[in-house]
């Protein structure tokens, strides 16, 4: 019987993992990328937003505070909104993209 012996180091999880960008060995078209960031950004969007607006009114209405909860909800909304935006172009613009002409 033969003896194997483990490799030296294991590598790590970000050392094997390809980019979001690339399916096989093909970097994604410009419009692929746009589809993604655009389905991915709409979820997050429809939670960050109605999330905080529903609860506040529904707040109001248990409290019997009219616009103070909705009011609430509308500015925690509107920060959400920021942030999920502000994330998304970071993590667009680091996304390597293949330009017409260029070979891939």
């Amino acid at each position: 019987m033969t003896k194997t012996t483990a490799p030296g180091k294991t590598p790590s999880p970000a050392e094997t993992a390809k980019p979001h960008s690339v399916v096989g060995d093909q970097p994604k078209s410009p419009t692929m990328v746009f589809i993604g960031a655009a389905l991915d950004m709409s979820w997050r969007l429809a939670i960050v937003v109605l999330v905080p607006v529903i609860g506040g009114f529904a707040l109001d209405q248990h409290f019997n505070t009219s616009p103070l909860w909705s009011i609430t909800g509308f500015v925690l909304a509107a920060a959400g909104m920021f942030i999920v935006i502000k994330q998304m172009l970071r993590a667009v613009s680091q996304i390597p993209v293949v330009k017409k002409g260029q070979p891939s």
